[in-house]
């Protein structure tokens, strides 16, 4: 609930309106799972609630910890017992969690774990922020704090809109977890009409376009999106989004081997993005067990794509694959879990 529907709800049960920032403070700044952990509301109070109310819980089935430390994989069971993955990702003095928006995906992009199981379920919004609630958790026992949120997991964010527009808001509420808007990003496969959506909304977030190819005829071959919305839609898209709300788009290139890590796609990259206000994140492939032929590059291979990037004068970052030893790229380890289960 927003504060003024929390707010609303309050009054309803004869309440003043002072009870509403308190249960906001145990839902957000405390963590609690139930009603009755409410300790400073009234008995009466938290028996209402406990009879009116839903507090959101996900089971944590599994957590995986990579070695290096710079990932930790979460794997949550919704009610209906659907799963779905959230990443922590630790780079320095920054703490990412990359949370998921529907369990599973209807997009069918080739290279995607998540894309091969279809789309079973929309998250509600309380069921996306429960992702980013637990894994705050853990960080916070480590001394540490959630800096970043992307909405990066699995799903397509997009096709989810209103309810992660609701999760997205309350993270950036000052009552519900105060991240600022530059500190959350939304990525998309290239949903156009939620692009403009989300350009036209009054909230200040982080915009990623995954771009994987330079090349329509490989793009709709890897992205089935593209058939519908291509290459110079969404280079006309980011444009709009830096008029529109004032910085760059991110645009994720992901390097596959013999299909998007050729000479010649990085000097069609430097093209198109040329006169476009963005940054480009190339992402070296995270080769999954059931991957359909797909392969990472050869390190030769990145690192000349990255030379004709630089020659070229081109402002790019490399993300290299972070959790590889976990499964850590979206939908990996909830294939592992359904092979085990099966």
């Amino acid at each position: 609930m927003f504060p003024g529907e929390l707010d609303e709800f309050v009054v309803s049960l004869g309440q003043p309106r002072y009870r509403t920032r308190q249960i906001l403070d145990w839902l957000y700044a405390k963590g609690a799972r139930e009603p009755g952990e409410m300790t400073n509301l009234s008995k009466a109070l938290r028996a209402q609630l406990a009879e009116r109310a839903r507090i959101t819980a996900l089971h944590q089935v599994d957590r995986r910890e990579s070695a290096t430390g710079e990932a930790v994989k979460f794997l949550f069971e919704l009610p209906t017992g659907q799963r779905v993955e959230s990443v922590l990702i630790v780079d320095g003095e920054r703490r990412t969690v990359c949370l998921s928006s529907q369990v599973g995906c209807p997009l069918d992009c080739k290279f995607c774990a998540t894309g091969r199981m279809g789309l079973i379920a929309n998250l509600e919004a309380g069921q996306i922020i429960d992702q980013l609630l637990q894994v705050s958790q853990f960080v916070r026992e480590r001394g540490a704090r959630v800096t970043n949120v992307v909405m990066m997991g699995m799903g397509e964010p997009l096709l989810n809109y209103d309810e992660v527009v609701r999760a997205l808001t309350l993270m950036r509420l000052e009552e519900g977890l105060g991240l600022g808007g530059r500190k959350i990003t939304v990525s998309t496969a290239g949903y156009l009409p939620g692009i403009h959506k989300l350009i036209a909304e009054d909230l200040n977030v982080g915009l990623a376009i995954s771009l994987n190819s330079t090349t329509d005829e490989i793009r709709e071959q890897l992205m089935p999106i593209n058939r519908k919305w291509q290459i110079a839609d969404l280079l006309a898209a980011a444009r709009e989004f830096f008029d529109r709300r004032g910085y760059r788009v991110t645009f994720e290139y992901v390097l596959m081997a013999g299909l998007t890590d050729a000479d010649a796609d990085a000097r069609r990259l430097a093209e198109l993005t040329r006169d476009v206000p963005c940054k480009i994140n190339l992402i070296p492939y995270n080769e999954f067990a059931a991957d359909a032929g797909f392969r990472r590059p050869a390190r030769r291979r990145l690192e000349q794509f990255y030379r004709i990037l630089r020659t070229l004068e081109v402002e790019f970052t490399v993300r290299e694959s972070r959790g590889r030893d976990i499964d850590a790229a979206c939908g990996q380890l909830y294939h592992r879990q359904q092979e085990a289960r099966q």
